[in-house]
Order: C-alpha cells, then sequence, then structure tokens
C-alpha cells in the first residue's frame, strides 16, 4: 500500500511540475525542434553548395581542355585566363569544392609557369582538405613550385610531408626528390637518408633503383661512408 501511496506522490510531483513549468518546457522544445531542423536546413544548403561549386568547376574544366591540343601558345594563354577568371568566385568555397577550385586554378597557374600563385593556391587546396585524397598531390606539387622559385629548403619539407603519405602513388619519387634536393644542397648525409629509405621501402621500385645510383656516386665522390 505504501509503494502504491508513493507511487502517487511521485506521479503527483511530477504532473504539478510539469504544470507549472509547461510554458517552459514548450519553450525548450520549441528550440530544440528549431535548433534541429536549422542543422537540417544547413546540412542541405551546403550539400547543394559543394554539388554547384563541383559542377561549376567540372565545367571550367571541360572548357579549357576541349580542343586544347590545337592551340598556339597565345591561344592557349588566353584560354588559361578565362578559365581562370571563371574559377575565381569559387577558390573560397570551403570543403571538397574549395579543393577542386584551388586545385584547377594551381594547375592552371603552373602551366603558364606562374608558380608564385600555384604555389598558394595548392596550399589553399591542402588547408581546405587536409584529409582528402588530393592533400599529398598538392604537397607534391608545393614542393616542385618551391624548387622553380628557388626555395629548396621548403621544396624538401614539402616532399617529405608528402612521402609520409603511405598510400600516395607518387611516395616514391617524392621520397627520392627529398634525396635529389638535399643532395643539391649539398646535405649528403640527410639525401642518403632519404634515399635508403627509398631503397629499404620498395628495393625494386624504379626510383629505388635510380636512388641506389645516387649513393654509389656519393661514396664514390667521398661525400658519405
Amino acid at each position: 500500500m505504501s509503494e502504491n501511496k508513493e507511487k502517487t506522490t511521485v506521479s503527483s510531483k511530477l504532473n504539478s511540475f510539469l504544470e507549472k513549468n509547461r510554458v517552459w518546457l514548450f519553450t525548450v522544445l520549441g528550440v530544440l525542434v528549431a535548433a534541429v531542423v536549422v542543422c537540417i536546413v544547413v546540412v542541405s544548403v551546403s550539400a547543394k553548395s559543394a554539388e554547384k561549386t563541383l559542377t561549376a568547376v567540372d565545367e571550367i574544366t571541360y572548357e579549357f581542355t576541349k580542343d586544347s591540343s590545337s592551340l598556339s601558345d597565345d591561344e592557349m594563354a588566353a584560354k588559361r585566363a578565362s578559365a581562370l577568371s571563371a574559377v575565381e568566385p569559387y577558390l573560397t568555397k570551403g570543403g571538397v569544392g574549395g579543393v577542386r577550385a584551388n586545385m584547377l586554378a594551381a594547375d592552371l597557374y603552373f602551366q603558364g609557369k606562374n608558380y608564385s600563385s600555384a604555389l598558394e593556391c595548392y596550399k589553399a587546396a591542402v588547408s581546405k582538405g587536409k584529409k582528402s585524397y588530393t592533400a599529398p598531390l598538392s604537397y607534391f606539387n608545393m614542393a616542385v613550385c618551391c624548387e622553380e622559385l628557388g626555395n629548396n629548403a621548403e621544396a624538401v619539407e614539402n616532399y617529405k610531408v608528402a612521402a609520409e603519405f603511405k598510400g600516395f602513388v607518387l611516395r616514391s619519387h617524392a621520397l627520392f626528390s627529398t634525396g635529389r634536393v638535399y643532395e643539391a644542397m649539398n646535405d649528403y648525409a640527410k639525401a642518403a637518408e632519404a634515399y635508403n629509405t627509398l631503397i629499404e621501402a620498395t628495393p625494386n621500385d624504379s626510383w629505388a633503383q635510380l636512388a641506389k645510383t645516387r649513393v654509389m656516386d656519393m661514396k664514390l665522390k667521398g661525400n658519405i661512408q
């Protein structure tokens, strides 16, 4: 009997609490529902925005590559300028759309030998998609830009970062380039370290075979033991 009274008392207290605080509770519930709706709308709008950006970048890429093989250097330069102008509004976009837009702009700048602008766009692509499959390629291309700009110290660091991505298809090339740039900087010990890392990782790779010849050459010249 006492148990039933206790249940009745708890139920009464709960009903009383709900009655006294119904306005506040309904307000909180309304806010939560509104927050969920806003989240759904934001996600939906973001998805549509990303899709729109990707579609635009694909169209710009198609227009640029279409019939390009038959054009003169001057015509290609004009076509690059047009494509860069078209992709510019999408460079500030976030997510995969922003990554793709900056990758395209970087490639266009690189083709036009504007390595400084290409470097900045590759950096933007990395910042917008650090976990994207394009990240190691961007680091690799950043390194190439740095070499073209005469900045070997920054180039070698970017090659090293690119080589840290185990599944990167150009990992062997990045490791070899790390050694090659160190060698150009006369840092033979680090060059040998990079070459040997490559040789140990993929001994039968063509880049590893080339690395073996570089190690042998440095030994013959007395640069390393």
